[in-house]
């Protein structure tokens, strides 16, 4: 990814939490020189300098080819941070383990689908060099009883992630992973505060030290991790995942 050009990346969900941190860590670590920030909503505050937001509807099939056709012939970075559950849900879920099949459709599509058109359409695009990056969850490695759904919805967007480090690769683009664990979010807005706080508590086994106090994980460890894994320092790093979890996998307790 060097030369006289700028380096360009593209970054979904960019006015969530994690989104808005990555795009703000791959500008601020060099990464990328320009990045496109797309959401369906504008960002609360503005975006860091050299993002450009664009608004749009992935799941949209007009909107993602209009998207498509206004982004450079050539980028360098995409990470895919799409992903969540849609509240309130397209429909009333009374069951979290037999959830409605419109909602369960909706899930895979938020979390797997979106995923896969975008980075179909942009993948020729993809310069020698290139880093994927796709935001997964630890509910993909665990049983995870809390939503199901979700949980198989994120180990499909691993299997594909996998196979297509793989098809990718001769073309000397990296497709890389990362689990967040328990990142407060609106997601978990929805659930409860102190569920969330007792989870945190009950499953991250690792201590920080000070001056951290917190054992949960933000944001910016997500975005640290990330940014890591589409810069030149993990140029030899394809088709694997980290866990960015406080080390809640090692218990493998399901939620």
């Amino acid at each position: 990814m060097s030369g006289d050009s700028p380096t360009v990346g593209l970054v979904t969900a960019a006015s969530g939490g994690i989104g808005r941190a990555v795009a703000g860590e791959l500008l601020a670590r060099g990464v990328v020189d320009r990045l496109v920030a797309v959401d369906v909503a504008e960002p609360a505050t503005p975006l860091p300098g050299g993002a450009d937001f664009r608004r749009c509807d992935l799941r949209d099939t007009a909107g993602l080819a209009e998207l498509v056709a206004d982004l450079p012939a050539e980028l360098s970075v995409l990470v895919n941070v799409l992903g969540g559950e849609q509240r309130p849900p397209v429909a009333p879920v009374t069951d979290v383990a037999w959830p409605p099949p419109e909602v369960w459709d909706d899930i895979i599509d938020l979390n797997v689908s979106a995923a896969y058109r975008l980075t179909r359409a942009l993948a020729g695009r993809l310069v020698p060099g290139a880093a994927v990056c796709n935001v997964s969850s630890i509910a993909a490695a665990m049983p995870w009883a809390v939503s199901p759904a979700y949980g198989a919805a994120k180990a499909a967007l691993e299997h594909w992630s996998s196979s297509l480090a793989v098809l990718l690769g001769p073309r000397a683009v990296r497709v890389n992973l990362v689990r967040p664990g328990f990142v407060w979010s609106r997601q978990w807005a929805a659930v409860d505060r102190a569920e969330f706080e007792r989870v945190v508590a009950d499953r991250v086994v690792l201590h920080e030290a000070p001056p951290y106090t917190s054992r949960e994980q933000t944001a910016a460890d997500i975005a640290a991790a990330v940014a890591f894994l589409c810069s030149p320092d993990a140029r030899h790093v394809t088709g694997q995942a980290i866990n960015v979890d406080g080390g809640a996998t090692l218990v493998r307790a399901a939620r």
